[in-house]
C-alpha cells in the first residue's frame, strides 16, 4: 500500500499569517495554480481511495486535484483546534500568547495544546485511528488531503517519533500541495518521499505557519 499525503494549498489567511485551525479562508490564485500542478503531477496514478478533511481549504484543494465524486470526507483529518488563538495574526499575539504558541512547535512535550483548543493527546488519538483504519481497509494507492499541523501528527506517528521529536518535521512546515509518499507493508511504514515540491510553480518556506 502507498499513501500519498498532501497539505491543502495556500489560502488568504496563510498569506496574512493568521491562525486558521478550525476556521477557514479561501484559496488564493497562487493556491489554485499550485493545486492544478499537483493534479498534473498525480494524474497518472490510479488511486483506490481519496480522503480529505472536511474544511473548505482542504476540500477545495482536493476538488481541484481529484474527481470530486471519488473523494471521501473524513472528519479525523480536520486541522487542530487552536482555541482562542484562531483567526489571530501571529504578529498580533501578546508576548505571553506568542511564548505559548512557539512552545507548541518548539517544545511539544511541554505544551499539550492551546488555550480552549485541542490537545496533542486528542489529535494524536484521531490520527492513529485514521491510519489504523485506512491500512486495514486498503492495499493500493491512497491519497490524503489534510492540514499542516495534522500532517505533522500523521508523519510523527508514521515515523515512530516521540512527541519531543516532532520538531524534526515541523519547521519549516510542509508546503501546500507538496507530495509525501509512504509505503505501508506488513505492519511497517517506510517514507519514500517527503515534501516533494519540485513540480510546483510557487514555492514557500513557512515557519510556524497559520495552518
Amino acid at each position: 500500500m502507498k499513501i500519498y499525503l498532501t497539505r491543502h494549498s495556500r489560502t488568504m489567511w496563510n498569506e496574512e499569517y493568521r491562525l486558521q485551525g478550525r476556521g477557514d479562508s479561501p484559496l488564493t490564485a497562487f493556491g489554485v495554480d499550485n493545486a492544478k500542478h499537483l493534479r498534473d503531477h498525480l494524474k497518472h496514478i490510479p488511486f483506490d481511495k481519496i480522503y480529505s478533511s472536511p474544511l473548505g481549504r482542504a476540500l477545495d484543494t482536493a476538488h481541484i486535484v481529484f474527481d470530486p465524486q471519488d473523494i471521501s470526507v473524513d472528519d479525523r483529518l480536520i486541522e487542530m483546534d487552536f482555541g482562542r488563538f484562531e483567526k489571530h495574526r501571529i504578529s498580533d499575539l501578546s508576548p505571553e500568547d506568542l511564548r505559548v504558541y512557539k512552545a507548541l512547535w518548539n517544545q511539544p512535550e511541554t505544551q499539550n495544546g492551546l488555550p480552549e483548543g485541542e490537545t496533542y493527546d486528542e489529535i494524536e488519538e484521531r490520527a492513529r485511528d485514521f491510519l489504523a483504519d485506512i491500512t486495514s481497509k486498503n492495499d493500493g494507492n491512497v491519497a490524503v488531503v489534510t492540514h499542516g499541523f495534522m500532517f505533522i501528527i500523521l508523519m510523527g506517528i508514521i515515523m515512530g517519533l516521540e512527541r519531543k521529536d516532532y520538531t524534526k518535521i515541523n519547521n519549516p512546515v510542509v508546503t501546500g500541495c507538496s507530495t509525501t509518499i509512504v509505503t505501508y507493508e506488513k505492519g511497517h511504514y517506510h517514507v519514500d518521499v517527503f515534501g516533494d515540491q519540485s513540480y510546483l510553480p510557487h514555492k514557500t518556506v513557512e515557519n510556524f505557519a497559520a495552518n
